[in-house]
């Protein structure tokens, strides 16, 4: 039996809850045959208390399983089906009237033990009930203790560590009796989860088998997976290892929110977050299950050259078991770009595709059959590499086919879980995930494309430049997207000797936040005219207007020909001519790299993975 104050605060907690008041009708044969409980995990739990008159659907014949439920639901149905004997006298709730529906059934939930109120005389009878609540209360009620170690007991839930102190005890109780149910999960408790009429069905009538009130489900029942079996307990891993994945593991996967067997299909170049399934449990040696099926795992898709051409790799960053995170170190084998015109219907079909792979695959096949027709679903990605931008048609011939159960996802390092820890997983709002250390080193592009600028010696200039590639996180999170926006001026410096320039930048706009920075480039040295051909002037070239007006002094008389032939200020005459040691600097950012000479701390993340809030540019 639970001490004074263990009860005191077992039942004075379970006040989480809401839902519509239950209405109360007569069974009737026709009760029993709710209209919305064929699909439902529960329905042999459902279906055998409402024959027992336990509890009751709706009006219009449903029972809505998936609602939540109130303490005076939860009240009302602990009454109706548990035969107890008051244990302390009943006492008057300040809202609770005595014409309240379930006024009688929180009278007797109070005077039983079942639920209590709280400190300022109230019970709160509209609130919803979590999960763990819900079962405190029934070990409570029922008077049952825990027998030997309540935390080992407890080992078989992933997320064990989510359980309240005060609860642990009751838990523990309930789930030796085989009266806990977890759905979908059998090992993932979910505690502070709302629970549903489902949940409660299921828990009710497990505390009636565990007093033999009513017969067991058979194992033929899908529900009977998700009892916890609480007799013995099963194998599980613990601190000597057994509960480790070595390295080299295979991690057998499908794509969340997809059928089993889809595909999903990206242009060469994207940057794509993707949350995968695992597909099936995966055991150690010793045939324990340390990742059991239906668990989550997040990573991202990045660029990654295979065979000297671009293809796509998945590196995973976090396990999700139940609803606790682990830190995963895993990579899928590089995956090469495919011509568009190798993909066959069944490649296609119930894939997911992001945006820009989705227009692509329209011009690809277009009058072969409809797109939409294969592809139902489509993600949202981040900023894609090079020319290609979301939601417009690749130009490239080639495409990327992800088959997630070719992908080869293995652990890069041993995995190993250990129930109930709390550190297993770095929180995210850890300090120095949202920060950009000193050191750091990012790609440079122009804003517009291929662009290089060109300056005489001794200038300064401000220009504004993007990032190329996104810099990461050590939990491979985007904390600086591509194409964010770099501010700041390419000055003079003197590199052996002789005036040379240097970028220096002073912002940086990540998601919708500018932010200070120091950062520099590499020192870029003069050039003569001499030594430059007209392919360093190719593509879209910035001159400042001392440099312009410096050029055109150089140049031949021949230069307005053959300037309008497309040379650029005539430099065709000027190289390799008579003129040709005037110096000049030509800046190509996409050859540079910038240092952060200082840490950058992040806001946060929020506006980070909404492409809509990106600075972008394509010029």
């Amino acid at each position: 039996m639970f001490s004074a104050p263990q009860r005191l605060i077992a039942t004075a907690c379970l006040s989480s809850v809401v839902v519509l008041a239950p209405v109360q009708v007569q069974f009737a044969v026709a009760q029993t045959q709710f209209t919305d409980i064929d699909t439902s995990w529960a329905q042999p739990f459902i279906n055998t208390l409402a024959q027992k008159n336990i509890i009751s659907g709706f009006p219009d014949g449903s029972f809505r399983p998936d609602q939540p439920v109130t303490r005076a639901q939860f009240a009302a149905i602990v009454r109706q089906a548990f035969n107890t004997s008051a244990t302390r006298p009943s006492r008057p709730f300040t809202d609770v009237q005595s014409g309240y529906w379930a006024a009688p059934a929180i009278d007797h939930a109070y005077s039983t033990e079942f639920l209590s109120g709280y400190a300022d005389g109230t019970f709160q009878p509209d609130q919803n009930i979590p999960k763990v609540q819900a079962l405190v209360a029934i070990a409570s009620g029922l008077k049952i203790q825990p027998v030997g170690s309540v935390d080992s007991t407890l080992l078989r839930y992933y997320d064990a560590a989510q359980i309240p102190n005060y609860a642990k005890p009751g838990v523990a109780a309930a789930t030796q009796r085989n009266i806990a149910v977890n759905y979908p999960n059998v090992a993932a408790f979910n505690p502070n989860q709302q629970a549903t009429r489902a949940d409660i069905a299921a828990y009710i009538y497990q505390a009636l088998v565990s007093q033999g009130r009513l017969a067991p489900i058979g194992s033929n029942f899908p529900a009977h997976q998700y009892i916890v079996q609480g007799g013995s307990l099963p194998a599980t891993p613990t601190e000597s290892g057994t509960g480790t994945l070595a390295v080299g593991t295979t991690l057998p996967v499908e794509l969340e929110g997809a059928e089993p067997g889809a595909n999903l299909v990206m242009t060469v170049g994207e940057n794509v977050e993707t949350t995968f399934v695992v597909a099936e449990d995966v055991v150690n040696p010793s045939q324990q299950v340390v990742i059991p099926k239906g668990s989550k795992i997040v990573g991202r898709f990045q660029p990654f050259e295979v065979d000297k051409t671009l293809g796509t790799q998945f590196t995973a960053s976090k396990l999700v078991i139940g609803n606790t995170p682990y830190t995963l170190n895993a990579s899928s084998i590089p995956i090469p770009a495919r011509k568009k015109s190798s993909l066959s219907v069944a490649d296609l079909t119930g894939s997911i595709t992001t945006l820009a792979a989705s227009a692509a695959l329209d011009s690809a096949i277009s009058g072969k059959v409809r797109v939409g027709a294969l592809v139902p679903g489509i993600i949202q990605t981040g900023q894609t590499v090079g020319k290609q931008v979301l939601g417009k048609s690749d130009t490239s011939d080639e495409v990327i086919l992800v088959e997630p159960d070719l992908m080869g996802l293995k652990l890069n390092a041993d995995f190993e879980f250990l129930p109930g820890a709390t550190t297993a997983y770095v929180d995210p709002s850890s300090t120095n995930l949202y920060q950009v250390d000193s050191g750091t080193k990012v790609n440079l592009a122009a804003q517009t494309d291929n662009a290089k600028y060109v300056m005489v010696p001794g200038e300064t200039i401000a220009v504004e430049l993007k990032t190329a590639r996104s810099i990461y996180n050590q939990q491979n999170q985007v904390l600086v997207p591509e194409g964010s926006l770099v501010r700041g001026q390419i000055v003079p410096m003197t590199i052996n000797g002789q005036e040379g320039a240097q970028f220096v930048a002073n912002e940086i706009v990540v998601g919708t936040q500018t932010y200070p920075i120091t950062a520099v480039s590499d020192g870029i040295a003069p050039s003569s005219l001499q030594s430059l051909s007209p392919t360093d002037f190719q593509g879209n070239v910035i001159a400042s207007p001392e440099a312009s007006q410096s050029l055109r002094g150089v140049s031949t008389s021949d230069q307005e020909e053959t300037s309008t032939g497309g040379d650029f200020l005539g430099l065709r005459n000027l190289i390799g001519g008579g003129r040709s040691n005037q110096k000049v600097i030509v800046f190509n950012p996409t050859s540079l790299q910038m240092e952060f000479q200082a840490p950058l701390s992040l806001d946060n993340l929020n506006d980070l993975n909404n492409p809509n809030t990106q600075n972008t540019s394509n010029n």
